[in-house]
């Protein structure tokens, strides 16, 4: 039971300071007089708002789905109403465009029409914004960056490459920027004042064990689509 609880501790933890920084970052995008900051708040909200859609939609239908087991064969039961959050997180992954969109919207329209510009922008921003000693999130932030430059464009817009491609790459991409997203997160929030304490430890513990190994994993598939059949 405690590491379900972690592990979803862990996604909503780092799922909110995203939606936070999104918030800010669309006011930004409406208020700021510098238009250097509204560009940068603007491809900040451009390339993680999918993320946030589709990755945090579908682990509400798990989490929930998960969460239900802490309750045994009672969860199941209506008056304790875990049954309802389980049906109802359902719903949220096909609203305002199913999941599957969201992950080719953010990789065919947002990603590769640029050659990918916006997307290592981005990902530069968030490694220089990561604390000191970040050394995990930090090869991983420049892995996903080395493979995004040197094999998702190479291979993407290589003459003959099927046109077909990057759909099956997207969800992948997508899962594994949003891992990237919360690695970064968890950084920020175990060096804030204040997080070196149970609740906190708890969660960033449930992260890196339970949740970051997915990172490879899509890794390692992307890059097996990309091989040579």
């Amino acid at each position: 039971m405690r590491r379900i609880l972690d592990a979803q501790r862990a996604w909503i933890d780092a799922g909110r300071v995203l939606a936070y920084r999104t918030a800010l970052e669309l006011d930004v995008i409406k208020h700021h007089p510098d238009p250097a900051k509204r560009e940068t708040a603007n491809r900040w909200c451009t390339l993680v708002t999918p993320v946030l859609k589709a990755a945090w939609t579908d682990q509400a239908f798990t989490g929930a789905s998960a969460c239900l087991q802490v309750f045994g064969g009672h969860g199941y039961v209506r008056e304790w109403g875990i049954e309802q959050h389980v049906r109802d997180a359902r719903v949220a992954m096909i609203y305002e465009g199913t999941n599957e969109i969201q992950a080719i919207d953010l990789l065919v329209r947002k990603v590769l029409p640029d050659g990918a510009k916006s997307l290592l922008t981005l990902l530069n921003e968030l490694a220089a914004d990561l604390p000191a000693g970040s050394a995990v999130a930090a090869a991983a932030l420049q892995q996903f960056t080395n493979f995004t430059r040197e094999q998702l464009l190479v291979q993407t817009q290589a003459a003959g490459a099927s046109p077909e491609l990057p759909y099956w790459l997207a969800d992948d991409f997508l899962r594994a920027l949003a891992l990237l997203l919360m690695a970064w997160a968890w950084e920020r929030i175990a060096h804030t004042p204040g997080a070196d304490v149970v609740r906190w430890r708890a969660a960033q513990n449930g992260f890196w064990r339970w949740v970051w190994p997915e990172f490879e994993m899509r890794m390692a598939m992307m890059q097996a689509s990309l091989s040579p059949a």
